[in-house]
């Protein structure tokens, strides 16, 4: 049976599930405690915020299990899980979103642990295909890290033997911007535009914005970001599109599943913004039936 509390998993001190928190007023919230689960896994809650599980496989089951007894969970748990950067390709095509030329490539340890299943790379495929120079990046990559630029064929095949093992990378075409921009999107309706400087490890810079530069376009891009959420079943995530010299845009990245907010490196209009449609979005889930979307096909739970 559903419950009448909010869960928030993150930790305490974390600058925006502190707002968060006293935006949420008289509700009752608490942070979760966890020990021992016995299975199915039960609790009180109507909603869980989940902020921590993308970093422990035993919070992202916890959480998947409390979906299934009718918990509500921000994000989606199972779709999140299934969600990474060689998907979102298949989304964009099928929704007839621009997005770059991308490659998809085994780890190099593959070839000698698979046999005569995985061959060698076709390096000259991968240059007349993508094009150089190029950008060499992890399928399930967050906040800009392993991102790699490389100019030529030698240095894409030398970045590839040293940073491939152990992971699914994919090698995309490299648009050349002139604005670059963070959409957030809530409750799969709220969009909100930010122009933002790309740089590693979560260290972006986030800017001031001009609409007026993007008015020709802003309609589309919102209407394409809102489909995409919907598509991806994100109640809180961040698209990241970039306009090129020609003005034609195009989706780097479209699935941010704990997106970045970082208070003192936001213009406080925009933080304020999403900490206020987010705190709308925890209290529509709240006082709703819905339930997160999933593979299996279950009853009610009562």
């Amino acid at each position: 049976m559903r419950g009448s509390k909010i869960g928030i998993l993150e930790l305490k001190d974390d600058p925006f599930i502190i707002d968060v928190v006293s935006k949420l007023g008289d509700l009752p919230v608490e942070f979760l405690f966890l020990a021992e689960q016995p299975v199915p896994i039960t609790g009180e809650y109507g909603v869980i915020v989940d902020r921590l599980s993308f970093r422990f496989p035993f919070l992202k089951e916890v959480v998947k299990n409390m979906s299934l007894r009718g918990t509500y969970v921000i994000n989606n748990p199972f779709a999140a899980s299934a969600s990474n950067k060689l998907v979102d390709e298949l989304v964009f095509q099928l929704l007839d979103i621009p997005s770059p030329k991308s490659i998809v490539l085994p780890g190099p340890e593959l070839k000698e642990e698979l046999g005569g299943m995985v061959g060698e790379l076709s390096w000259s495929r991968i240059a007349d295909e993508v094009g150089l120079p190029c950008v060499f990046k992890p399928a399930d990559g967050y906040g800009w890290d392993d991102v790699y630029v490389l100019n030529t064929l030698e240095e894409l095949k030398e970045c590839y033997s040293a940073h491939g093992a152990g992971k699914v990378w994919l090698v995309q075409r490299k648009i050349n911007y002139k604005d670059y921009y963070r959409v957030f999107c809530i409750d799969q309706k709220d969009v909100l535009f930010i122009r933002w400087i790309p740089k590693p490890l979560g260290m972006g810079e986030y800017l001031y914005t001009d609409l007026q530069e993007i008015a020709d376009i802003k309609d589309k891009l919102t209407e394409q970001t809102i489909r995409m959420n919907s598509c991806l079943d994100m109640d809180i995530n961040v698209v990241e599109w970039c306009v090129d010299e020609q003005g034609q845009p195009w989706v780097i990245d479209a699935f941010n599943e704990v997106p970045d907010m970082p208070k003192s490196r936001m213009p406080p209009d925009y933080y304020w913004w999403i900490v206020d449609r987010f705190v709308a979005c925890i209290k529509n889930k709240l006082t709703s039936d819905g339930r997160n979307k999933h593979s299996f096909n279950l009853p009610t739970v009562t």
